[in-house]
């Protein structure tokens, strides 16, 4: 190091070491912040939401299991004496995966009971790690729109579970859902590039079947517009 250098560093030093003795105060109070925020995060995801995650699990198995056996309004409502439903879980564990599975089965559920704005409510808040479980979320959402008859938008949610994890069942089927309601909503060279790429890639797909006519329907419609 030359003689330049080491001076430039001494200064550099200096000034440190100056700022530091002016300021020590509020850089120790800045420090022991860090360490109180850093504890309560590792406290959070470590110790707090495991525990009430294992509390509420005995409720979500309840709830889930009369959602089993097709009693919805008990897996949607709970029993107040004895467990939680799917709704009050969801508010009551938002941000926890319990919370997250329980607004799945809210969103489910309302949707086949046919309040489709209150399902996409629930289903929008949904974030699932498993990609296939995600991409069915975002179907569910467009089966929510397709009800409401907002077809062009179901049809973009069928789209987006479609690309967002590519295998050989979900993304043919929301594909095939994806055509149909473009078909709805008169969209049909987007209907027709649907039900195509179902032809091309997923041809053995169980929802392959009639795709050929179903091109040719589309094929007809955009010649006739």
């Amino acid at each position: 190091m030359s003689t330049e250098e080491q001076i430039i560093d001494s200064k550099g030093i200096q000034s440190l070491s100056e700022f530091y003795e002016k300021n020590k105060k509020n850089v120790s109070i800045a420090g022991i912040a860090l360490i109180v925020l850093a504890a309560g995060i590792w406290y959070y995801k470590s110790i707090y939401t495991p525990a009430i995650e294992e509390e509420a699990n005995d409720s979500f198995f309840m709830a889930e299991r009369y959602y089993a056996m097709d009693s919805l309004d008990l897996a949607l409502n709970g029993d107040a004496a004895k467990f939680m439903g799917m709704i009050e879980l969801s508010d009551e564990y938002s941000g926890t995966k319990v919370g997250q599975r329980a607004a799945y089965f809210a969103g489910r559920i309302l949707l086949q009971k046919g309040k489709y704005d209150e399902a996409l409510d629930y289903l929008e808040d949904v974030t699932m790690e498993d990609e296939i479980m995600a991409a069915q979320v975002i179907t569910l959402q467009g089966d929510c729109l397709s009800e409401l008859e907002k077809y062009e938008d179901a049809a973009d949610k069928y789209m987006k579970a479609a690309n967002h994890r590519n295998n050989s069942v979900s993304t043919p089927y929301a594909l095939l859902k994806a055509g149909m309601a473009y078909e709805e909503a008169k969209a049909y060279d987007d209907a027709y590039e649907a039900y195509e790429l179902i032809f091309n890639d997923y041809s053995d797909s169980k929802y392959a079947q009639n795709i050929e006519l179903r091109m040719a329907r589309a094929k007809a419609k955009m010649t006739a517009q």
